[in-house]
């Protein structure tokens, strides 16, 4: 019934893209980049 779906996202220290569970990006828990190891949440406040 309810699919964890994967999204892009932009890792905003080294810039790369990567997938990420849609749930995370919603739920705002902290992410992990899998390229520089940098933690971060899907929505920043700048």
């Amino acid at each position: 019934m309810f699919r964890d779906k994967s999204v892009d996202v932009t890792c905003p220290k080294c810039s790369r893209i990567a997938e990420q569970s849609m749930h995370k990006l919603r739920k705002n828990i902290t992410m992990v980049c899998p390229h520089c190891g940098y933690y971060f949440r899907g929505v920043e406040d700048c």
